[in-house]
């Protein structure tokens, strides 16, 4: 039976990517972490399991990657997109010259997120698990921790600093005065599935004619087995909430002559993706968001590993930057925003704009291609999925010669 109170520097609030990451940062700086969470893990977490090279540099960052390399995890060379016409474009991570290693992987969140946590733990931030966080601790204004059940006990965690990294719930960002309802989402589903031939050494990506506002993918994991999903867009006529993405995922699979034979390997699972940013408030006094919790998701790719963890090493800074100054509850959270907007903001207003057409059948069509006949439209186009090249480059001279000639 866990204590009904605890004291620390920092108390973060979800032991994902994103909280583990800033977990991870903080403890090694030195300072006193609580990690809480309300799950035991290890624990699945519904996702694609994919991870950009974006997010293999964070991860060789943090000191995590020699370990999942030794492991055996699934290493992926490249992408497969196909239109909705058929056309077909690969890229190799390697050929970009994106500045970004140049493979990902495909590791299962049961065991990503466990092996970040316990990193974390190795160097020094205490883990509680079980504990359901209800909402906040005040003094006037300001954040001063967290209160919560476990076990039957109520539970409150005091700190100077709290840092929310909680994915796409908005039920902890309610009394934290940030969201009062769920912002509309991408709905994403996925399950595991054996019996897929022909597994190569890239994500795949399908945007099928039939999903209309929306695509399906197939990523290997080293056992053999796939992770096969879809995720259907949130700006579409239709209510995708509303939508039956079992239906959906069946009927892609039943028209995709890979899939038609696959089995599941255990139970397919829907789950929403917040790519909300930067329309929410990302900080306050006394706390911080990171992470999925910050809707920080790439509106057309779904990735939001690698955000998480790039996220959380931004609020680690700012959060270390606040400690060590007279006023960490005020300095830490203006400090953090502006960090944020710099590294976010201009990109995911741009996104938002271009995701409307780009992922427009017509344009995708036109764009894989041309994209293979064209280094510098290939490149663009690979860079802005990645998130290391402005969207705005969509719209430049040269990509709209290039995908006209």
């Amino acid at each position: 039976m866990p204590e009904n109170k605890y004291r620390a520097d920092v108390v973060i609030v979800g032991a994902g990517p994103a909280g583990s990451t800033a977990a991870a940062l903080l403890a090694q700086r030195g300072w006193d972490v609580l990690m809480v969470d309300r799950a035991e893990f290890p624990r699945d977490k519904t996702c694609g399991d994919g991870l950009t090279p974006r997010a293999v540099a964070v991860l060789d960052r943090l000191g995590v990657l020699p370990a999942l390399t030794s492991n055996g995890y699934q290493r992926i060379n490249g992408a497969l997109t196909v239109a909705p016409n058929g056309a077909v474009f690969h890229v190799r991570f390697g050929d970009l010259g994106l500045g970004l290693p140049d493979y990902g992987l495909v590791v299962p969140r049961f065991e990503l997120d466990d092996r970040l946590r316990r990193h974390a733990m190795a160097l020094g931030a205490r883990f509680v698990a079980g504990l359901h966080v209800t909402g906040p601790l005040r003094q006037g204004d300001r954040v001063t921790g967290v209160e919560g059940q476990a076990g039957g006990q109520a539970v409150r965690v005091e700190a100077p600093l709290t840092i929310v990294a909680t994915g796409a719930s908005i039920g902890l960002l309610r009394p934290f005065g940030v969201l009062s309802q769920m912002p509309p989402t991408v709905n994403a589903i996925r399950g595991y599935f054996t019996g897929v031939p022909d597994l190569s050494d890239e994500f795949e990506f399908y945007f099928d004619r039939e999903l209309t506002a929306g695509y399906g993918w197939i990523f290997p994991l080293a056992d053999g087995r796939a992770n096969v999903g879809l995720a259907l867009f949130n700006w579409h006529r239709r209510d995708n909430r509303e939508a039956n993405t079992r239906r959906l995922l069946a009927d892609f699979m039943a028209r995709h002559p890979r899939l038609a034979a696959a089995s599941p390997d255990g139970p397919v699972k829907g789950y929403p993706l917040r790519t909300d940013f930067p329309r929410y408030r990302s900080a306050g006094r006394g706390y911080l968001l990171t992470g999925e919790a910050l809707g920080l998701v790439h509106p057309i790719t779904g990735e939001g590993i690698d955000l998480a963890m790039e996220s959380a090493e931004v609020a680690a800074a700012a959060a270390d930057a606040a400690l060590r100054s007279q006023d960490p509850g005020k300095e830490g959270p203006a400090c953090y925003s502006r960090a944020l907007a710099a590294a976010y903001g201009r990109f995911f207003r741009a996104v938002h704009v271009v995701e409307r057409i780009a992922t427009q059948p017509r344009a995708l069509n036109r764009l894989l291609r041309k994209a293979p006949q064209h280094p510098y439209l290939a490149r663009t186009l690979a860079g802005i999925n990645l998130g290391v090249v402005s969207p705005w480059a969509a719209f430049y001279p040269r990509t709209w010669w290039e995908m006209f000639t």
